[in-house]
């Protein structure tokens, strides 16, 4: 059974990384997949501002920009544009974080995660009688036999 068309097309524009559009009010916004910058600096706003009435202009600005220059020389005056001039509301700025949320690469992500937890050092390894002990339990418990004594 073949994907549909939805998918390959979904598919299509995860490998081009191609752009996703909202519309905000009138405007319309081009959206990609997000650099390790943004993430970064969405993660510092999540941590300095909280749940504040700003954050969420400034994570949208954020999104949006999704560049190393344009964060640093843009971001101050776009999500201050967000939120004092256009005036945009929570309802407003909603579909913009969404779709950023679905332009995070996760995937390596977890894997790396994953790897940095098996290279820790700091794990004790067990001895030869703690493996051994745990692996006489799941033969006694895959048997169906119980160490307890139940007639009591």
């Amino acid at each position: 059974m073949q994907p549909n068309i939805e998918s390959q097309n979904e598919l299509n524009s995860i490998i081009e990384n191609l752009p996703d559009f909202v519309k905000v009010r009138k405007k319309i916004y081009k959206i990609k997949w997000l650099h390790p910058i943004t993430i970064r600096k969405i993660n510092q706003i999540i941590l300095k501002e909280g749940n504040d009435d700003r954050a969420s202009h400034q994570t949208a600005a954020c999104i949006i920009l999704n560049n190393f220059f344009k964060l640093k020389f843009i971001y101050p005056f776009l999500w201050r544009w967000f939120y004092y001039v256009k005036q945009y509301t929570e309802a407003d700025l909603t579909e913009v974080i969404a779709v950023g949320k679905k332009k995070i690469p996760l995937q390596s992500y977890y894997v790396n995660t994953i790897l940095m937890t098996d290279m820790k050092d700091t794990t004790m390894a067990m001895t030869k009688k703690e493996a051994s002990s745990i692996r006489q339990g799941h033969v006694t418990v895959q048997s169906g036999t119980s160490q307890k004594n139940t007639a009591g």
